[in-house]
């Protein structure tokens, strides 16, 4: 199978994800996605593609009512790539700065497209227009980048397409264990070129049980008892819809100019019928949160509270911190982005009447 990209004139593997999902395509267990990928990463892993080796993971599960999940990763912190300046979340492209068009040949692990008119993972000979790239600061082991359109120069702005290859890429992992996330511009994207991440971590994370209220349709509001108010989407009858219920969430808070984060991830059914067995769900949570740049971050703060702190996974690099922080420096922290109860409620209404 083929693909090329402009950075790199190579051919790669081009993998054909199904595009309509429904919540009887979500199942666990070894697909030839997860191994072919798997196997793609570990070889750009062993051409040197990344710029530390992966220690062990270290981890530590918080007590207390959410189950914050503390990470020690000193590496990333200290490895990773420059941020981009970025005033406003749909700041445009600038092609003098790092963008993924220019990542080492080694980094690209395949192609990625999506087809409305297969059930299955197909590989082909066809060329793609996204690709999956190695992280090269990564979080964890299978740490990847998913590129929609990478020649396009599209800026860190959420899409239609994106979502839809995250979701696809997740479901056809069939990997508990995988979560696929996105910050946008002013809610800690580094880099304004648009990107998912894809990453593994064992535990399970707060966001994945977090207890719900029915907002319209496959739409949920997270309840008070969650640090910072958001939204909630679960795979039901159909990913179109799914999709589209996300993409007019999304689009609100992209009018209105409102940074936000993105995880899609398996969890607990949002709705339970007494007669019915549970059964692992997917989940897509959005929040709308204040600009990074402008939070009040204590001097030396231990952590950001990026996309992964916000579902429960606190990423730290300094080993102090990993040892002493509590649950309520945890929560306190997250707070912190939340926005006030009037701008929230207000967006929900926003919502709610573009939902329905």
């Amino acid at each position: 199978a083929v693909v090329s990209t402009q950075s790199t004139g190579m051919k790669k593997a081009c993998l054909i994800l199904p595009q309509r999902l429904t919540a009887e395509s979500v199942s666990i267990g070894g697909t030839v996605l997860g191994g072919l990928v798997d196997s793609f990463w570990e070889e750009a892993r062993d051409n040197n593609a990344l710029r530390y080796q992966i220690s062990e993971p270290c981890t530590r599960i918080l007590s207390g009512r959410e189950k914050f999940c503390l990470d020690y990763n000193a590496n990333r912190f200290s490895n990773k790539r420059k941020p981009h300046p970025i005033k406003s979340i749909s700041q445009p492209f600038d092609e003098s700065l790092f963008n993924f068009n220019k990542i080492k040949p080694a980094e690209v692990l395949c192609g990625i497209a999506l087809n409305k008119d297969t059930d299955c993972v197909n590989v082909t000979m066809d060329n793609s227009e996204s690709i999956l790239a190695v992280n090269d600061s990564p979080l964890s082991q299978y740490h990847l980048l998913i590129l929609p359109e990478v020649r396009e120069n599209h800026s860190q702005k959420l899409t239609t397409l994106a979502v839809e290859l995250g979701l696809s890429y997740l479901v056809c992992k069939k990997d508990p264990n995988t979560r696929v996330v996105f910050n946008s511009l002013r809610a800690f994207a580094s880099i304004n070129h648009l990107h998912l991440h894809a990453y593994q971590i064992e535990e399970a994370l707060p966001i994945e049980s977090a207890t719900v209220s029915h907002l319209s349709g496959c739409c949920f509001v997270l309840t008070s008892d969650y640090p910072v108010p958001g939204f909630v989407f679960e795979l039901q009858e159909s990913s179109d819809t799914l999709v589209e219920s996300v993409m007019k969430t999304v689009g609100i808070l992209q009018d209105r100019d409102i940074p936000h984060n993105l995880m899609i991830t398996y969890g607990d059914p949002l709705i339970i019928s007494s007669n019915e067995t549970p059964r692992p769900v997917i989940r897509v949570a959005v929040w709308p949160v204040q600009p990074s740049d402008e939070l009040p971050l204590p001097d030396g703060a231990p952590f950001r509270p990026a996309v992964c702190e916000l579902s429960g996974h606190i990423l730290l690099h300094d080993k102090t911190a990993y040892d002493t922080l509590t649950y309520k420096d945890v929560w306190d922290i997250l707070a912190l982005a939340a926005l006030d109860a009037d701008t929230f409620s207000e967006i929900c209404e926003s919502v709610k009447n573009r939902l329905e």
